[in-house]
């Protein structure tokens, strides 16, 4: 078993809220002509954190890098990209004079092509067609989204790993000093050698998809004998190379048992993993009319799962978890502009990769005709849009 010596617990996570919360004053002393607005956004901003850490029973974080990481959706501290963020939080509470409302996060979408026939692809229309994405069109969207200040931009596919060249091209080229960069794969062919040069290109952290505990199980599910054991492996050389590292679970209807969710968080903590990333699964995609949705029953038992994790000092030692459908059901969802974006093999935007509404092109509309669209459209199909 990899030693775990990378989550904080206890006192040491204490301390490192208490270095947050000291930058998030020193950041809204900055951003405010008096003391009085600044209090004013800080405490309010602290209401939003507290809620969340509430609800989601967020107890640890992960130390990467000299960095720590609460959840896999936002960036890690200390950082620019960190202070961005909460800059941007800050403006949500009380504006900050001449600051332009940025993202948290964009998905972008950045090839059709994938080695794999995974059960739930949302892009599964679109996989392994012609591209019609080069490395300058990637590269002028992030530059978009970056002029409006986003923190995290996640680069999905298909597979991304396909286009490896032109990923570490599409790192090189961007600014990830303000902006955290992260991968969303299925671990394809992420050799060690791989693994360090992404991370000397600029990325954080990768998400790697595993859906099972059982090999067979996730083999099928992803419709590739071996799929496991790359992933196995690919976890363990991102982790070596200084990525930050998450296991993305879609958790159907037949896995919402606590014995599998534990067994899989074994699994995680055996790997190495840091993150645990809950994706729950929706109808669209390959998913299409099918009744794949989770009911109030399986819904309720992957909270229990996020709380007993974070709370019983037997997994202490395990990953942190990340389950933002639960936040969405309490709070609505902050895609659609809010904070978060989805944007699709052809560059259009979307309110997230579940509520698939074209709303225009990234490429050729400003971001702010493009928000205003999907406003229009009505955001999350699921969850009032907050």
């Amino acid at each position: 078993m990899i030693p775990m010596n990378t989550i904080n617990n206890g006192w040491r996570h204490s301390l490192v809220k208490r270095a947050a919360w000291k930058r998030i004053k020193q950041l809204a002393a900055h951003a405010y002509a008096d003391r009085a607005t600044a209090r004013e956004a800080a405490t309010g901003f602290r209401k939003v954190l507290d809620e969340a850490h509430t609800l989601r029973h967020l107890t640890r974080s992960a130390n990467v890098s000299k960095r720590n990481f609460q959840l896999v959706t936002s960036p890690g501290f200390p950082s620019p990209a960190w202070d961005l963020w909460i800059r941007n939080e800050l403006h949500r509470v009380r504006p900050i004079a001449g600051h332009t409302e940025g993202l948290l996060l964009a998905i972008m979408a950045m090839t059709k092509k994938c080695p794999l026939r995974c059960a739930h692809c949302f892009e599964w229309d679109a996989l392994n067609k012609k591209e019609a994405l080069g490395v300058e069109d990637v590269l002028g969207m992030i530059r978009k989204f970056q002029e409006r200040g986003v923190a995290q931009i996640e680069l999905s596919g298909g597979e991304p790993l396909n286009r490896f060249n032109d990923l570490i091209t599409i790192l090189r080229e961007s600014d990830h000093r303000a902006t955290d960069f992260w991968i969303l794969t299925s671990g394809y062919r992420l050799t060690p050698e791989r693994a360090g040069e992404l991370k000397a290109a600029g990325l954080t952290g990768t998400s790697i998809s595993v859906d099972h505990w059982s090999t067979a199980e996730h083999d099928r599910f992803r419709g590739v004998e071996g799929s496991h054991e790359y992933a196995r492996k690919a976890v363990k050389n991102a982790r070596e190379a200084g990525l930050v590292t998450a296991l993305s679970l879609v958790p159907l209807r037949s896995f919402c048992r606590m014995e599998d969710l534990l067994r899989y968080a074994d699994m995680a903590r055996d790997w190495g993993a840091h993150f645990i990333r809950l994706v729950e699964p929706r109808a669209v995609g390959h998913f299409a009319d099918k009744e794949v949705e989770l009911g109030a029953g399986e819904q309720a038992l992957l909270d229990e799962f996020v709380r007993v994790m974070h709370t019983d000092r037997r997994y202490r030692k395990h990953p942190v978890v990340d389950h933002y459908a639960s936040y969405q059901r309490n709070v609505g969802c902050s895609g659609s502009g809010k904070r978060f974006v989805y944007v699709d093999t052809d560059g259009q935007i979307h309110a997230c990769p579940f509520c698939q509404k074209p709303c225009g092109s990234v490429l050729h509309q400003p971001l702010e005709s493009l928000y205003a669209n999907m406003e229009e459209a009505g955001g999350c199909h699921v969850h009032e849009t907050v």
